[in-house]
């Protein structure tokens, strides 16, 4: 909604309704004195030109109340309570989408009141923190938005036309193998590769804050891991500790499948205002079957010792800290992000090597560190996810009889994924997913001792190899709170910078 800045209107109910789906407001009430009307007035000149919408105005109503008939109600010191009309001036902070759920549960939105500092600085700020918004007092991008906009306007991407095209995609990498991709032309690029000597005075700049993959060589030589942790070291720290592993019938984890594959397929009701929702409620996810194993039995299974059970073992995303603490004093933040990144998860993936985790995206900034194996990673950009087909996806779970030998699927679960895509890589159908020939892959190898920086929301796909003597793959990874954030699962949303490093973006630019 466009306000002229030569009135202060009145605005109904409705249309502040309509307005707080996607934005945010500042409100005066009817007896508001002509002073705060006139700097209202100043603030829709402020913000005429924002890209995000913000409503400034004055309510219709003396005593307003939603469409409903619930009064409007304000949230202080933790209790919800009704507005009074003794109250300057309301504002209605932007909401962040609940995008996690499909089954829609209408909240009101609930204002705070303001009577603090009239100022036209402290409305300003006021406005900027409860709107994301990044103005100064003469409607320019104050320095925080000026900062968000070089780094938003610096983004990496592969399909900008940046970077020149370097490659075929060639077997055995992929192979498009469908009639119509065989008449495409699926082109890729190289991951960036620096030295461990270069990362400490240009990852920063160069990468993180570019959210651009980048292969660190020899990033981990350095650490007790890379010589100590052979399989006798574990049995010897981790010994019959009983851990959560995953399990599959042929290496691939995660992947989608058509659901009419699942026993339970006629007994399972989607309900139609989820179902309605879904873009491919066809599909599934195939999460993996679970055991609970001590450590030395599920190692037998990795290298091949055991071979009563036909299955694909993996010790996947486990947290080092909560399962083997004792491990932690052999592995190192990287010393270039160490007091700047802040760690939100340190984990261990452990297989016999020949798995594939099949595409999609983590909310973290991603250090993986390989140790043990090679790995070969495709990843995707974030900036076009209608290209990954973004979106809820309903999931199944594996079960295994361990007395049969035997995979079953007959578990469909009430929950949906929101990170894995419904595109095979590998042999892509392009009738179903036509976008997807628009996107541009990198191909990412790292071997032990390296590192690949993998920026959050950037898709992947991960192929392992074995090392050959050990008969294993073994990585760690550490997650970070991200740099650049987005709502998902949205095919349209783009990234964003992360407030939680504003102090940091500031002390670097």
């Amino acid at each position: 909604m466009t306000i002229s800045a030569n009135d202060l209107q009145a605005i109904s109910i409705i249309q502040i309704e309509q307005h707080l789906q996607d934005g945010c407001a500042i409100m005066a009430n009817q007896e508001s004195d002509p002073v705060v009307i006139a700097k209202l007035k100043t603030l829709i000149r402020i913000y005429a030109n924002d890209d995000r919408t913000i409503l400034i105005g004055q309510f219709n109503q003396v005593v307003p109340v939603w469409s409903n008939g619930d009064p409007i109600k304000y949230q202080i010191n933790g209790n919800l309570v009704n507005q009074s009309n003794k109250t300057l001036l309301t504002i209605f902070p932007k909401r962040m989408k609940d995008r996690t759920c499909l089954i829609a549960l209408h909240q009101l939105p609930v204002g705070e009141r303001y009577s603090g500092d009239q100022g036209m600085q402290a409305l300003v700020d006021l406005i900027n923190n409860k709107c994301q918004l990044y103005r100064s007092l003469n409607g320019n991008l104050n320095r925080i938005g000026m900062r968000r906009k070089s780094l938003l306007d610096n983004l990496h991407a592969t399909s900008d036309g940046s970077t020149n095209l370097k490659h075929e995609i060639n077997e055995p990498v992929h192979q498009l193998n469908s009639d119509i991709a065989n008449n495409t032309r699926l082109l890729y690029r190289e991951c960036k590769i620096i030295q461990n000597t270069d990362a400490t005075t240009d990852f920063i700049t160069s990468f993180l804050l570019k959210s651009q993959p980048v292969i660190i060589k020899n990033a981990i030589n350095d650490w007790p891991a890379r010589t100590k942790w052979n399989n006798q070291y574990f049995k010897s720290k981790i010994g019959n500790k009983r851990i959560h592993i995953k399990l599959t019938e042929n290496g691939e984890f995660e992947g989608c499948e058509s659901v009419t594959n699942w026993k339970s397929k006629q007994n399972f009701m989607i309900p139609q205002a989820v179902r309605q929702q879904l873009q491919f409620d066809d599909l599934v996810v195939v999460r993996p079957a679970t055991a609970d194993l001590p450590f030395t039995e599920f190692l037998q299974f990795v290298t091949g010792e055991n071979t009563t059970h036909q299955f694909s073992a993996y010790l996947e995303y486990t947290s080092i800290k909560d399962y083997m603490p004792n491990l932690t004093e052999d592995v190192k933040e990287m010393p270039f992000i160490r007091n700047i990144l802040d760690l939100k998860h340190l984990n261990i993936w452990l297989s016999d090597g020949n798995t594939l985790g099949k595409l999609h995206f983590d909310p973290y900034d991603n250090f993986l560190c390989q140790l043990s194996g090679k790995k070969r990673l495709t990843l995707f950009d974030p900036h076009d996810n209608t290209r990954l087909y973004e979106g809820h996806i309903p999931e199944a779970m594996l079960e295994y009889e361990w007395g049969e030998k035997k995979f079953h699927r007959r578990k469909l679960l009430e929950s949906t994924s929101m990170v894995m895509s419904p595109v095979d890589i590998l042999k892509p159908n392009l009738k179903r997913f036509p976008k997807f020939v628009k996107a541009v892959p990198y191909i990412c190898e790292i071997s032990p001792g390296d590192v690949l920086f993998m920026p959050a929301f950037w898709w992947h796909e991960v192929q392992s190899f074995p090392d050959e003597k050990e008969r294993r793959n073994l990585a760690v990874n550490f997650w970070y709170e991200p740099v650049f954030t987005k709502e998902f699962p949205c095919p349209t949303c783009k990234l964003d910078t992360n407030p939680f490093y504003y102090k940091f973006f500031d002390s670097v630019l």
